[in-house]
């Protein structure tokens, strides 16, 4: 079992002028309770990690990595659920990224493989209209990108434009300088400026 790490979340309520009664309150939880988990010696949940995370205003991933959670198999979790895909092909990122159901996730290892060794993000696509609706309700894993991929190219991809658009498009064909052609979920090409593109790993249903 990973370590606890409860110093550094006495240090994060120090640091923000909160008290581990308060978070306690935020958690419906006694504080006793709360105590023995920063100690070790109760087990922390990811609901539980999500609203620490939440009370703290820090990243969920920050919280689980402290707290030491692990998922089934022994893997850090490391799929979050932190867009969704409207039917133009837009992400629109959610304010507090969420834990994928187990069933999703062990889909997404399978899909994956277990040699992948980036951070897994996903983005679940809410489309009752349009090209995008036959896979209203899927989930699309990618992965974090500060740069456009090679792999990305003639792939369908998750591409940051200039301005911080994220879209899902296929990328047809791009230049060292940014420039690209890109093909949206309708079919229409367009001319853009990438940021960053990334290839969708996979597609879970």
């Amino acid at each position: 079992m990973a370590e606890m790490h409860g110093e550094w979340f006495h240090d994060q309520l120090k640091d923000r002028g909160k008290s581990l009664r308060k978070l306690a309150a935020h958690l419906s939880l006694d504080p006793s309770a709360v105590s023995r988990t920063f100690s070790g010696q109760r087990r922390m949940g990811m609901e539980e990690a999500m609203q620490i995370a939440l009370f703290l205003g820090v990243p969920v991933s920050e919280v689980m990595k402290h707290a030491g959670i692990k998922d089934i198999d022994g893997v850090p979790v490391s799929i979050l659920l932190a867009a969704f895909i409207d039917e133009n092909g837009t992400l629109q990122g959610l304010s507090e990224p969420r834990p994928l159901p187990q069933s999703v996730i062990d889909k997404a290892k399978l899909a994956v493989g277990s040699n992948y060794d980036k951070r897994i993000i996903a983005a679940q696509v809410r489309a009752s209209s349009g090209p995008l609706s036959i896979w209203d309700d899927a989930v699309l894993l990618f992965s974090h990108t500060d740069y456009v991929e090679p792999p990305a190219i003639g792939s369908l991809s998750i591409c940051r434009v200039r301005g911080g658009k994220q879209i899902l498009a296929k990328v047809e064909r791009a230049r060292k300088t940014g420039e690209a052609s890109v093909i949206s979920p309708a079919g229409k090409i367009e001319d853009a400026i990438l940021e960053t593109a990334t290839p969708v790993i996979a597609l879970i249903p």
